[in-house]
């Protein structure tokens, strides 16, 4: 039995008994993903595309017979009277052998796996899967043949429930720019983020909803999240260092070295928590929540500045699937989302780690163009050439995105004598003073005109490297 029903530290325990390198602050939210997944079929799952029972489903559609996560409950969670999508998506980005796959293989590999369950397809457990090497827009989606009937098995719909493992996430990226899979970045968008999937093609339409949760890892180098992908994605950084090369080295000597009794006891702590994961899905399915509500706490966190907009309903999702995972099952009332000790060390940890890999393109701009002021076409011509990989529009996506907000970051018309079209400069660096600014947004005519001429040549010398 696991001590005190405490998934959290069972799987850290696993861990540090197989030698595991630096992984204490990246399990939990392995463990909040899979509780958060929990919670989005016990909230969506009463309507399933692949129910042989539905009126909807056809003879010869594809069904799922046994899932265990199939239900005929109402949804219990709608803010803004919608049914909002909670699975957490996770993205690894760490240098080759840093223990990227090492942390995916822990739950998901075939046999050994965490999660994995040899009778998921009989209803018992999770559907997992390692993703290919290699996948097309139609393999991952789904394609028609001439007669208008699903072509293969697209992974999507085959892992409907269940968890999809990628050991380098830019097997997809890299399918997208191709011919043949230009649609791949679309289909990422909107199956991670609400789970439909949606094709009209010559032959018919593919349309199915699907929730399937994705954790792949990537090396910095080839780390791509095209806009929009960031946002669908929590952010896993695994730093490696000399220090971290000699633990990795000397654990992998511990590990060869394990006698009987050593992995006899690893197997056994492996199947204790293969049950509770398994059956904390059966009993919170049995007897799930009837609300949410979340602490005054939680809110104020979420409120703070370094957290945009965008990524505050991630935070929220981890907090859920922390609450989803704690020792004690309380269905049948609301689910009180409160912020422990715990919980708020997982927040903080991984809010560091989101900042340190999502500011890093953030930091180049402010280091290339620091004390300069651009064209606004020129930024997103950069832009597309730095960071968004020849994407013209996504790279004008990432500024709306990224630098509107930054105290160093503003843009402005400046004054024209002639009747052309006022372009748009965006200035990188502290901001001018009130005054200058003025003056330089200021119509040229009458007594301001010099006022005017002095601030735009105040303006010219500055974006040449330096104030006036």
């Amino acid at each position: 039995m696991i001590k005190d029903d405490d998934i959290f530290a069972a799987v850290n325990d696993f861990a540090h008994d197989n030698h595991y390198i630096d992984v204490a602050d990246k399990l939990p939210i392995f463990i909040c993903s899979i509780g958060a997944h929990i919670f989005n079929t016990l909230n969506k799952c009463s309507r399933c595309d692949f129910d042989p029972d539905s009126p909807y489903v056809h003879e010869n559609d594809f069904i799922i017979g046994n899932c265990p996560l199939r239900h005929n409950k109402m949804p219990f969670y709608t803010p803004m009277s919608q049914l909002p999508d909670t699975r957490i998506h996770l993205m690894l980005r760490g240098a080759k052998g840093s223990g990227k796959s090492v942390l995916i293989l822990m739950f998901l590999s075939e046999g050994t796996g965490l999660l994995y369950s040899p009778d998921a397809n009989l209803g018992q457990g999770f559907r997992t899967m390692m993703g290919p090497n290699s996948v097309t827009e139609a393999g991952m989606f789904g394609s028609l043949n001439e007669d208008g009937e699903m072509a293969g098995r697209p992974l999507a719909r085959e892992l409907c429930g269940g968890f999809l493992g990628f050991e380098e996430f830019s097997s997809m990226s890299d399918a997208s720019k191709k011919d043949h899979s230009l649609d791949m970045k679309n289909q990422l968008l909107t199956s991670l983020d609400n789970g439909r999937v949606q094709k009209s093609l010559k032959a018919g339409w593919v349309r199915y909803t699907t929730r399937y949760t994705v954790w792949a890892g990537t090396q910095p180098a080839r780390f791509e999240l095209d806009s929009g992908l960031d946002r669908r994605f929590f952010i896993i950084d695994i730093e490696m260092t000399q220090e971290k090369e000699r633990l990795f080295k000397q654990a992998q000597h511990k590990q060869s070295n394990m006698d009987g009794e050593e992995r006899a006891e690893l197997a056994n702590q492996a199947i204790e928590i293969k049950r509770w994961l398994r059956r904390r899905m059966e009993v919170a399915v049995a007897k799930p929540p009837t609300g949410v509500i979340f602490d005054d706490e939680i809110g104020e966190w979420i409120q703070r500045d370094d957290i945009r907009s965008f990524e505050a309903d991630l935070f929220r999702r981890l907090a859920i699937g922390y609450h989803m995972m704690k020792p004690t099952w309380n269905g049948g009332g609301p689910l009180i989302i409160t912020l422990d000790d715990t919980l708020r060390s997982i927040l903080e940890q991984s809010l560091t780690m989101r900042r340190r890999v999502m500011d890093a393109d953030l930091q180049l701009i402010k280091d290339t163009f620091w004390m300069k002021d651009l064209p606004k076409s020129a930024l997103v011509k950069e832009v597309s050439k730095m960071i968004t990989g020849g994407d013209y529009q996504s790279a004008k996506r990432w500024i709306i995105e990224n630098l509107h907000g930054q105290e160093w970051y503003e843009e402005h018309t400046p004054p024209t004598k002639g009747r052309g079209r006022k372009g748009v400069v965006c200035r990188i660096g502290p901001p001018l003073p009130t005054a200058t600014l003025k003056g330089v947004t200021a119509s040229v005519g009458g007594d301001t005109a010099r006022d005017a001429d002095s601030a735009k040549a105040q303006v010219i010398g500055w974006g040449k490297g330096g104030a006036e």
